[in-house]
């Protein structure tokens, strides 16, 4: 089921698509700020009000958080109040709970935190992949957990998570699941490190994809998870990619100039002057965090008009150099 249309589409493999979920419109390419209880200094209770009380527009948000927080019933109330006007995205707590070594997190737990979240878009519980596993056994596995997944909710925002080992086996996953179950690639979800070891061969199998996906249905939307470096953005963005989510804006200050991340405390070195920098007095790191959903913002909206100029393959050279794109786009594929 799609659930986008797509607006305009580059004669290589960008396009602007929009989504429309309960009378809210996304156009992509799009961020989702992720909020997570791990890999970042900072509270999930401190981060989601923030992002809640600032309106930001869109919001990724992991179950596993919200089943351990314990002033529960007040989170789900804020979200219930941001959703009417915001996105929310529902991760399945899959990251959290493999970093944490967390065995206790189930499919069964998930299904029971989704019941109560006001959510748009939600994950499939993903099968993470093991070295141990045949190819065949993890085909099965994961196939049979997004099909349990989908289930879980009557709502239209259903995003399958397919990892790999490598490329090839990303890549053969993602061809099984498409001709298997086309019904349910409205939206497909793969990580950023599942991709390749470099910036090239993530690139290059996001082109692949992205075919793989176009032959089916070019209306697909694709969502990189753990992406949110800029260049890394525009590239993936250029390579047919339409939504991101990650941590990256928790833990670093993107200087919008140079595109370049800097440590959390440069904040004065990269002189912005953006609405934050320049306006009212704030605690430190409020401002910073607030200053990086502002570049976000900002930064995907030009992506989108530099997509629809075509003018986004001259902003890669710029930022990249024209040897980087030719040596993705070249690749036989």
């Amino acid at each position: 089921m799609s659930l986008s249309e797509i607006v305009y589409e580059s004669k290589e493999f960008s396009r602007t698509a929009e989504i429309s979920i309960k009378q809210k419109k996304l156009m992509t390419p799009a961020y989702f700020p992720a909020i997570s209880s791990y890999g970042t200094k900072y509270s999930f209770q401190a981060l989601s009000h923030l992002l809640t009380v600032y309106s930001y527009p869109r919001l990724l948000i992991s179950a596993y958080d919200i089943q351990f927080f314990e002033e529960k019933e007040q989170l789900l109330r804020e979200i219930s109040e941001y959703s009417k006007r915001c996105f929310v995205f529902l991760d399945s707590g899959v990251y959290e709970s493999s970093w944490t070594a967390d065995s206790k997190w189930t499919y069964d737990l998930y299904r029971k935190i989704a019941s109560h979240v006001d959510f748009d878009f939600y994950t499939s519980f993903d099968i993470l992949p093991c070295a141990k596993d045949t190819t065949e056994e993890f085909t099965k596995r994961t196939f049979e957990m997004i099909l349990a997944s989908y289930r879980l909710s009557n709502k239209v925002g259903f995003i399958p998570v397919l990892h790999g080992l490598e490329p090839d086996q990303l890549l053969s996953l993602v061809k099984k699941f498409v001709k298997k179950y086309p019904n349910l690639c409205g939206i497909i979800a793969v990580p950023e490190r599942d991709c390749g070891q470099d910036i090239v061969e993530k690139a290059r199998t996001i082109i692949k994809i992205r075919k793989l996906l176009d032959k089916s249905n070019s209306r697909t939307i694709l969502h990189i998870l753990g992406c949110g470096n800029p260049i890394s953005l525009v590239i993936f963005s250029y390579c047919g990619a339409d939504l991101f989510d990650s941590l990256d804006w928790t833990k670093c200050i993107i200087d919008p100039h140079s595109l370049i991340t800097n440590d959390f405390s440069h904040l004065e070195l990269i002189n912005c002057d953006c609405s934050i920098c320049s306006g009212v007095e704030r605690n430190y790191a409020e401002k910073v965090l607030l200053h990086n959903l502002l570049f976000y913002q900002d930064y995907m909206l030009q992506i989108q008009s530099l997509i629809r100029k075509n003018q986004i393959f001259d902003f890669i050279c710029e930022h990249v150099g024209q040897r980087i794109i030719r040596k993705i786009v070249n690749q036989k594929i």
